[in-house]
Protein backbone atom coordinates (compact mmCIF):
# COMPACT_ATOMS: atom_id res chain seq x y z
CA UNK A 1 0.00 0.00 0.00
CA UNK A 2 1.67 3.18 -1.42
CA UNK A 3 -0.12 6.64 -0.87
CA UNK A 4 0.42 9.14 -3.29
CA UNK A 5 -1.39 10.87 -6.43
CA UNK A 6 -2.89 10.16 -9.61
CA UNK A 7 -3.14 12.64 -12.17
CA UNK A 8 -4.66 12.88 -15.48
CA UNK A 9 -3.10 14.35 -18.17
CA UNK A 10 -3.77 15.18 -21.38
CA UNK A 11 -1.98 16.28 -24.73
CA UNK A 12 -2.81 18.69 -27.55
CA UNK A 13 -1.48 16.17 -30.46
CA UNK A 14 -3.38 13.31 -29.24
CA UNK A 15 -7.18 14.69 -28.61
CA UNK A 16 -9.67 12.42 -27.03
CA UNK A 17 -6.98 10.28 -25.34
CA UNK A 18 -5.86 10.88 -21.43
CA UNK A 19 -3.40 9.11 -19.53
CA UNK A 20 -3.53 8.04 -16.10
CA UNK A 21 -0.33 9.29 -13.54
CA UNK A 22 1.15 7.81 -10.64
CA UNK A 23 3.14 10.09 -8.86
CA UNK A 24 4.95 9.65 -5.27
CA UNK A 25 5.33 13.45 -4.55
CA UNK A 26 2.54 16.36 -6.13
CA UNK A 27 3.12 17.21 -9.42
CA UNK A 28 3.03 21.30 -10.23
CA UNK A 29 -0.17 21.70 -12.34
CA UNK A 30 1.05 25.13 -13.48
CA UNK A 31 -2.08 26.54 -14.02
CA UNK A 32 -0.23 29.11 -16.07
CA UNK A 33 1.34 27.91 -18.87
CA UNK A 34 -0.68 26.08 -21.13
CA UNK A 35 1.64 23.75 -23.19
CA UNK A 36 1.13 20.74 -25.26
CA UNK A 37 1.18 18.45 -22.23
CA UNK A 38 -1.21 19.39 -19.50
CA UNK A 39 -2.64 18.09 -15.92
CA UNK A 40 -6.18 18.47 -15.99
CA UNK A 41 -6.59 16.72 -12.63
CA UNK A 42 -4.74 15.27 -9.01
CA UNK A 43 -6.26 13.74 -6.51
CA UNK A 44 -4.39 12.13 -2.87
CA UNK A 45 -5.08 8.95 -2.29
CA UNK A 46 -4.06 6.43 0.52
CA UNK A 47 -3.82 3.65 -1.69
CA UNK A 48 -2.71 5.03 -5.21
CA UNK A 49 -2.22 1.36 -6.35
CA UNK A 50 -5.66 0.32 -5.53
CA UNK A 51 -7.31 3.13 -6.51
CA UNK A 52 -6.02 3.02 -10.24
CA UNK A 53 -7.54 -1.00 -10.15
CA UNK A 54 -10.41 0.71 -9.76
CA UNK A 55 -10.27 3.35 -11.98
CA UNK A 56 -9.48 0.51 -14.43
CA UNK A 57 -12.34 -1.54 -13.91
CA UNK A 58 -14.87 1.78 -14.64
CA UNK A 59 -12.82 2.65 -17.61
CA UNK A 60 -11.72 -0.74 -19.09
CA UNK A 61 -13.77 -1.07 -22.43
CA UNK A 62 -11.75 2.38 -23.07
CA UNK A 63 -8.43 0.84 -22.48
CA UNK A 64 -5.48 1.77 -24.80
CA UNK A 65 -2.32 1.01 -23.71
CA UNK A 66 -2.17 -0.61 -20.51
CA UNK A 67 1.76 0.23 -19.90
CA UNK A 68 1.05 3.44 -19.84
CA UNK A 69 -2.15 4.17 -18.73
CA UNK A 70 -4.01 5.24 -21.55
CA UNK A 71 -7.75 5.29 -22.47
CA UNK A 72 -9.76 6.58 -25.12
CA UNK A 73 -12.09 8.85 -23.14
CA UNK A 74 -13.10 12.42 -22.23
CA UNK A 75 -11.46 14.71 -19.16
CA UNK A 76 -14.37 14.62 -17.72
CA UNK A 77 -15.19 10.83 -17.54
CA UNK A 78 -11.79 10.37 -16.47
CA UNK A 79 -12.66 12.69 -13.42
CA UNK A 80 -15.67 11.26 -12.73
CA UNK A 81 -14.54 8.04 -12.49
CA UNK A 82 -11.66 8.73 -10.16
CA UNK A 83 -14.49 11.22 -7.93
CA UNK A 84 -16.77 8.37 -7.56
CA UNK A 85 -14.38 5.93 -6.31
CA UNK A 86 -15.23 4.68 -2.72
CA UNK A 87 -12.02 5.01 -1.35
CA UNK A 88 -10.36 8.15 0.93
CA UNK A 89 -8.94 10.70 -1.07
CA UNK A 90 -8.90 14.43 -1.73
CA UNK A 91 -8.84 16.52 -4.63
CA UNK A 92 -5.51 18.46 -5.06
CA UNK A 93 -6.42 20.20 -8.33
CA UNK A 94 -8.57 20.58 -11.15
CA UNK A 95 -8.06 22.20 -14.06
CA UNK A 96 -9.65 25.89 -13.84
CA UNK A 97 -10.03 25.89 -18.17
CA UNK A 98 -13.35 23.65 -17.41
CA UNK A 99 -16.29 25.52 -17.87
CA UNK A 100 -19.68 25.01 -16.58
CA UNK A 101 -20.55 22.57 -18.73
CA UNK A 102 -17.88 20.34 -18.18
CA UNK A 103 -18.42 20.36 -13.67
CA UNK A 104 -21.63 19.71 -14.82
CA UNK A 105 -20.91 16.72 -16.93
CA UNK A 106 -18.49 15.92 -14.56
CA UNK A 107 -21.29 15.97 -11.41
CA UNK A 108 -23.87 13.84 -13.57
CA UNK A 109 -21.18 11.00 -14.43
CA UNK A 110 -19.86 10.58 -10.79
CA UNK A 111 -23.19 10.48 -9.92
CA UNK A 112 -24.17 7.74 -12.62
CA UNK A 113 -21.20 5.81 -11.52
CA UNK A 114 -21.97 5.75 -7.76
CA UNK A 115 -25.56 4.88 -8.67
CA UNK A 116 -24.43 1.93 -10.82
CA UNK A 117 -21.72 1.11 -7.63
CA UNK A 118 -24.90 1.26 -5.55
CA UNK A 119 -27.33 -0.77 -7.49
CA UNK A 120 -24.53 -3.66 -7.93
CA UNK A 121 -24.09 -3.65 -3.95
CA UNK A 122 -28.12 -4.16 -3.63
CA UNK A 123 -28.02 -6.72 -6.06
CA UNK A 124 -25.20 -8.77 -4.42
CA UNK A 125 -27.04 -8.03 -1.04
CA UNK A 126 -30.31 -9.61 -1.95
CA UNK A 127 -29.07 -12.09 -3.59
CA UNK A 128 -27.03 -13.24 -0.06
CA UNK A 129 -30.36 -12.81 1.67
CA UNK A 130 -31.97 -15.04 -1.05
CA UNK A 131 -28.84 -18.14 -0.25
CA UNK A 132 -29.46 -17.58 3.33
CA UNK A 133 -33.00 -17.69 3.09
CA UNK A 134 -32.45 -21.16 1.23
CA UNK A 135 -30.10 -22.15 3.22
CA UNK A 136 -32.78 -21.54 6.52
CA UNK A 137 -35.53 -23.03 4.69
CA UNK A 138 -32.99 -26.29 3.80
CA UNK A 139 -31.87 -26.92 6.95
CA UNK A 140 -35.58 -26.40 8.41
CA UNK A 141 -37.07 -29.35 5.63
CA UNK A 142 -34.50 -31.94 6.89
CA UNK A 143 -34.03 -31.32 10.17
CA UNK A 144 -37.67 -32.10 10.56
CA UNK A 145 -37.80 -35.45 8.84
Amino acid sequence: MQSGYIAIETHTERPGLVRFVLCDKLPDPDPTGHSELRWRYIAGFNDREAALMHIHELLKRQLLDPDTHMYRTSPERAIAAVESLDLKHRRIYLDPDFDGHSKATITSLTEKYVGRRRAWTSLFQVLGYIGIGLLLLNLLTFSIR
